[in-house]
């Protein structure tokens, strides 16, 4: 148990503030916080340290990567609201949100720039959904006269074959490339008037508010920038009663899928997704590793249900 003067003592310095107003945004690795605090790296460390000490922010390891976030005395929801306030009124409030987001934007052209590149080969470098029997199991929550959302679609692979049941399928992408192979497929199939494209992020979907049945985020969670915040703009975008169904990667140790495949995070641990669906509120109704395409790649399996009106 941290006592309050060791928090007080932590809290005692401006550079120490600031790191907490950028993780406060998004979970940040220590070179991201050098770019954006404008520091050096040993500066940083240092003062991550006593944050560390008091329960202020906590480390998860992603493969290499060391990615910081507010820690276990945020749950004093006294200290949130305290510290919510007079973060932002600090100096240079505005400046740091720019450099976050830049660092966040950078992280989606990274993304972009990959699927923009592989357009029209990326069938020959995945399956869908990371493996057929991990996709059997997000078919089989059934789609049948749904309003269905592909987040993240890429090629449009499950679009199509969700689209054969579905009453819409809205494909969802940040690559026009892919987009446009998207439409060019399913007007080859006779799919077109199923089958819609919006460009956007997964963060801030260009969907209206309750507007879906059922998202899909098919091995695309591990792409975004920021996974968690894609989790609650699904959330915002299904209608009550309506489903978020994930198909991605378990966390793994395999650096090389991070430049062969353009991956943000090396997967995630139930456990974290579980705490994301709840923060989102969405109801737990399935949460499971499956094997995937490969031993080294298991799949996470997660359904969430959004909580009635």
């Amino acid at each position: 148990m941290v006592d309050t003067l060791q928090t007080f003592k932590a809290l005692a310095d401006e550079i120490r503030l600031r790191i907490l107003r950028c993780i406060s945004t998004a979970e940040l690795s220590v070179a991201e916080l050098v770019s954006v605090l404008g520091l050096p790296q040993s500066t940083v460390s240092r003062h991550l340290k006593p944050l560390r000490d008091a329960e202020l922010v906590e480390a998860r390891r992603n493969g290499t990567s060391v990615y910081y976030r507010r820690g276990a005395a945020f749950a004093d929801s006294d200290l949130t609201s305290l510290m919510d306030t007079q973060l932002n009124e600090l100096p240079g409030a505005m400046e740091d949100r720019t450099s976050v987001r830049r660092v966040l934007d950078n992280r989606k052209k990274m993304s972009r720039d990959f699927f923009d590149q592989i357009a029209g080969s990326y069938g020959s470098l995945t399956e869908p959904g990371g493996g057929w029997q991990a996709l059997a199991c997000g078919l089989a929550a059934g789609f049948s006269g749904m309003t269905v959302a592909d987040l993240g679609a890429g090629e449009g692979k499950l679009t199509m074959l969700i689209a054969r049941f579905a009453e819409k399928v809205v494909a969802v992408d940040q690559s026009p490339r892919m987009l446009r192979l998207v439409e060019e497929t399913a007007d080859k199939k006779g799919l077109g008037e199923r089958v819609q494209v919006a460009e956007g992020d997964l963060e801030a979907l260009p969907l209206a508010s309750e507007s879906i049945d059922v998202c899909l985020l098919s091995q695309a969670l591990h792409h975004a920038a920021h996974p968690e915040a894609a989790i609650r703009d699904a959330a915002r975008v299904l209608k009550p009663g309506g489903r978020l169904v994930i198909l991605d990667l378990v966390h793994h140790e395999q650096e090389w899928v991070r430049e062969q495949y353009a991956d943000q995070w090396l997967g995630f641990d139930l456990n974290v997704v579980k705490e994301w669906l709840l923060g989102a509120n969405l109801k737990m109704q399935h949460l499971e590793r499956i094997n995937g395409a490969t031993p080294e790649l298991p799949v996470l399996f997660a359904v969430g249900i959004k909580h009635e009106t």
